[in-house]
């Protein structure tokens, strides 16, 4: 455990403009806990949100992944793979590494990782055999696929956006039956963040609330603004179902964040009514459409002044996986149907 103490304490050391870190320090303190696969995902998880780096990062990066896979399982090294396999800045000894590992953390580099060249790729199929040739062998066939994919899934986007109240209803009820796979969100809310969320929503900040569906929808920018500018309100309740939040979250979301859902009660009643209604799979599968039709390009990374505060948001995350934040007590808003005046017209 001291050494561990010592390796993380160099890792601070060795990136001070990776603000959080220091709070690993605290959990390698506690009795039982090996962190090091946690801090080989935060240290990626930064790694990756920033365009470029400095020769001296790279190099500490480098050496502090290399040493970690060693303890990493098989799992948690797929899972790096997949993070590094599109970013461009990847370093090359790490690359070369996971595209030398078991298939199954090597074939998304293998696939897409521009830092492979044609010399390498040989060199992998002579040392690797059979599995990693057939990944490799992938690699010019996956833009097309992809670009098949992306005009698809972009029809059915347009479709559900073009679609009424009651088609749009029984769209996400037919979802249910797709043979299509439900998409991976790519993080777990944490009560903290279901509480910001609507916060934002309460305060009537749309911007803020289309940067937390971003970031827990795994969507594009533009995507995230029209599940939250539709004055339906279709999309965003696809949204919250994908999320799993809490139905009278919901409501209060529904009742504040766009003023032309929120000035019809029996609007909002309808669409919580949706809510119950449709399956977290089949919202999934709407979200994965959405996802497809505008694929977030892996070059594209926050600007670098907003470094320091994106990166101190991915450590907080990682955190909230070992100690749960307590949510802050709020009111709760209860959404009934309005009864109608007897003899009223």
């Amino acid at each position: 455990m001291a050494d561990l103490r010592s390796q993380i304490s160099t890792t601070l050391a060795d990136f001070p403009a990776f603000p959080g870190l220091e709070g690993l320090l605290g959990l390698a303190q506690r009795d039982g806990i090996d962190i090091r696969t946690t801090l080989l995902r935060v240290l990626t998880d930064l790694y990756v949100q920033i365009p470029a780096h400095s020769p001296e990062e790279e190099l500490h990066y480098t050496e502090h992944t290399l040493r970690l896979l060693g303890a990493a399982d098989v799992a948690t090294r797929a899972a790096l793979a997949k993070r590094l396999a599109s970013y461009p800045q990847a370093p090359r000894a790490i690359i070369e590494r996971l595209a030398r590992d078991a298939i199954e953390v090597a074939e998304p580099i293998l696939k897409h990782s521009p830092t492979l060249i044609e010399a390498d790729l040989a060199a992998i199929v002579s040392e690797c055999g059979k599995a990693h040739a057939e990944a490799i062998a992938k690699r010019g066939q996956s833009t097309a696929l992809e670009e098949a994919a992306v005009t698809a899934a972009a029809e059915l986007c347009e479709l559900f956006f073009a679609a009424g109240g009651h088609e749009r209803r029984l769209i996400l009820m037919n979802l249910d039956y797709a043979t299509a796979p439900a998409v991976e969100l790519p993080m777990s809310l944490q009560r903290a963040d279901i509480w910001r969320l609507e916060a934002f929503a309460l305060a009537h900040n749309s911007a803020a609330v289309v940067r937390e569906l971003q970031r827990a929808l795994g969507v594009s920018s533009a995507q995230a603004r029209r599940i939250v500018n539709d004055e339906l309100g279709e999309p965003i309740v696809a949204a919250a179902k994908a999320m799993n939040l809490p139905a009278d979250v919901l409501q209060r979301v529904l009742l504040f964040l766009n003023p032309v859902i929120g000035q019809s009660v029996d609007r909002v009643y309808e669409l919580a009514s949706l809510y119950s209604e449709i399956s977290v799979n089949a919202a999934r599968r709407l979200i994965a459409i959405l996802r497809d039709a505008d694929p977030i390009p892996q070059q594209t990374v926050r600007p670098d002044d907003l470094r320091r505060q994106h990166a101190a948001e991915s450590v907080r995350r990682v955190f909230s996986e070992v100690s749960q934040p307590r949510a802050a007590h709020r009111g709760t808003v209860r959404i009934q149907r309005p009864a109608r005046a007897a003899g009223g017209d």
